[in-house]
Parts: C-alpha cells; structure tokens; sequence
C-alpha cells in the first residue's frame, strides 16, 4: 500500500509539472503579468518593510547584543515563557521585525553553536511575525480607511503569540540550556558589510519566490481552481465566492491579502488569521533561509494554531475598535503611486557590494595562496 502511495504521488507531481509547463508555454501573458505585479508589491511593500529589519537583526545577533539583556529580565522570561536571556528578544523582535527575520536569527544562533537544533524547531513557530510595517502599509492602507484595523490585526497576532509561547513554556522549559556565557559586544565596518550582504541575499531569494508563487496563483486562476476553491470557502460565515478566492490566494502568498474587498470590517477575522498563518510562500521562503538546517513540521503546526487563536482573538476585540467606524463595503480604491526608484537604487547597490566584495575575496585568496 505504501509502495502504490508513493507511485501515486510521484505521478501527481509529474502531472503537475507537465500542467505548468503547458500553461507557462501557451499562456505567456498572464504568467507575465501575475509575475510583473509580484515584482511590483516586492519593489513597493516587500523590500521596504524588509530589508533594514533583516540587516539590524543579523546586526545584533552577530555583534552579541543579545547577551546584554538585564540578569532579572532573563529570569523572568525563563520562568515565564522557558526563555533564556538571549532567546527572549529573537521572541519580542521576531513577532515586530517580519516574517522571516525571527527565524533567520535563530538559524544564526544555531551556526554559531549557541542554540541546539531540536531548540531552535520549537521556537521557530514563536519568534514569527508580520510586522507593523507590512501589517499597516499592504493592509491598513490598501484595504481601509483608518489604521485601527491595522491595530487589530496586530493585537490579535502578537497576542496569539504570546498565548502560543505560554503554552509551549513547558517543553521550552525542559530544553532550556543552564546558562549563557556573557560575550563582549564588537561591531565593525566587515561585520556591518557582511550582514548587508547576507541580507540581500535573503531578499533576494524571498523576492524570488513571491514571483514564483505569483506565476503559480495565475495557474491556479486560469485552470478555474482558485474559482472553485473560493466558491467552497464562501459558504464560511461573512466570506462571499470573491472574498474566498482572495483567501485562497492569500493562503498561497499573504502579500496578496490586498486583494480582498476593500472596507469590510467582517473579513477581519480571516485576514487576521491568514497573517498569523504567514501563507505557504512565506514557508518556502524559510526553508530557503535555514537551508535544509530545520525542520518546518513544528513550524507549520504552531502557525496553524496561531492563525486559529488569531482568528477568534480578532473577533473578540473587534467591537472595541469598531464603535467609532461604519461598517460598509467601499470601492477600491487606486493603488499607491509610489515611487519605486528608492528601492530599484537598493538593490543596485547591493549587487554592486556583492560583486566588489566577492572580488576582494577572490584577490585576497590569491595573495594568501
């Protein structure tokens, strides 16, 4: 039975394969399209809210901040979430910073020997988060008229978090190591280059996959599953066939939670709950980050839960910031003019610091060799 399973799907895998590649051959302009709109929610949303977070993170894990955290406060984490000392602000930075910065610190303190591996799984699915940036700029700003949705989208995630982390106390608690030894803080013009670097390295890879996704969702799209699938989740309470197929692709890439109907209080909930989720691209986007080094089942798990409390937290504080609002569904409206020439001109700047870097390494072999 075992055997026949796995012939099964081999061979759905295979038909999946020949399927895209049918699609991306006789489909041209729709796969250009959904790829050259994903490059733009990157150049607009993606990068901004990103790219500084994820240099100041590798900033502080590699200098040794993390060790400067006050002895009491160490303690106090220990003895309420089975945190140590330096674990405790990759917890607090994770949930605010972006979705993969947590974890990438994590994988960062796993490299350095500091943090076991079996460790490093369970608090994977805690040091995550959307981040006010993202959370108030592609959601608050594109989706409503005010920024207390923004608010209670980021109370509901940040609170399932801690909910989450005060269940997963215990186990925490039983792997927590003894003791951390205190490290001296040093922080150089190398080690500022080389976290830039990194950095834009792992942007690019996630800039990369949103594309990638974005080509898979105008697949599902044309083939009529996105349309299938949204008439299924449309009979949900408060989601209608639209709101369903926004679901489903925001399911796949959260950034595409700006498509969901404009002004509607009611969808909060959902989109609350896809946030904490952080959608299956983001998942290959961490797989991509820790190389293979973690495990993502405890991951996945613990994200699935949190998207749950999310989901009801939202609905419970709702009726605290909707007093002052008028629950109506709006027109869309025009989407952010932006420039995207600031963020064009980061990443020229960043290959160009990756190509004369590369090259002082190279000569710098040379002469040693």
């Amino acid at each position: 039975m075992k055997k026949y399973a796995e012939k099964a799907i081999k061979a759905a895998k295979i038909a999946a394969l020949s399927a895209a590649f049918l699609y991306f051959l006789t489909d041209v302009g729709a796969a250009a399209e959904a790829v050259e709109e994903s490059i733009q929610r990157c150049i607009d949303i993606v990068i901004p809210s990103l790219f500084a977070m994820m240099i100041v993170s590798s900033l502080i894990t590699r200098s040794g901040m993390l060790t400067c955290l006050p002895k009491r406060l160490g303690k106090l984490s220990r003895l309420v979430f089975g945190m140590e000392g330096s674990i405790f602000p990759i917890f607090t930075f994770g949930m605010i910073a972006g979705y993969p910065v947590g974890v990438k610190m994590l994988c960062e303190e796993v490299s350095a020997g500091r943090l076991t591996k079996k460790r490093a799984e369970l608090l994977s699915g805690l040091c995550f988060g959307a981040g006010p940036a993202f959370i108030f700029g592609c959601i608050s700003r594109q989706l409503y008229s005010s920024r207390n949705e923004g608010l209670v989208i980021l109370v509901s995630t940040v609170s399932a978090n801690i909910i989450l982390a005060l269940i997963m106390s215990v186990p925490l608690r039983r792997t927590a190591a003894s003791g951390s030894s205190p490290r001296s803080v040093s922080i150089s013009a190398d080690m500022l280059t080389d976290c830039v670097l990194r950095s834009g390295r792992a942007m690019g890879d996630i800039c990369i996959m949103i594309a990638a996704f974005a080509a898979a969702n105008a697949l599902l799209a044309r083939t009529g599953a996105t349309a299938a699938a949204g008439k299924l989740l449309g009979k949900l309470p408060c989601l209608d066939r639209i709101s369903g197929e926004a679901t489903v692709a925001a399911l796949l890439d959260v950034t595409n939670i700006s498509k969901f109907p404009c002004g509607d209080w009611l969808l909060l909930p959902y989109i609350s709950a896809l946030t904490a989720f952080g959608g299956v691209c983001v998942i290959f986007q961490i797989a991509v980050l820790t190389a293979g080094k973690l495990s993502l089942k405890p991951f996945i798990i613990m994200r699935s839960a949190a998207a749950v409390l999310s989901f009801f937290i939202c609905r419970l504080i709702m009726p605290f910031f909707m007093e002052s609002e008028i629950t109506e569904v709006l027109s869309p409206r025009m989407s952010s003019t932006a420039s995207p020439v600031p963020s064009v001109m980061l990443i020229i700047m960043t290959v160009m610091l990756m190509v004369e870097f590369g090259g002082k390494s190279s000569l710098q072999h040379i002469k040693t060799g």
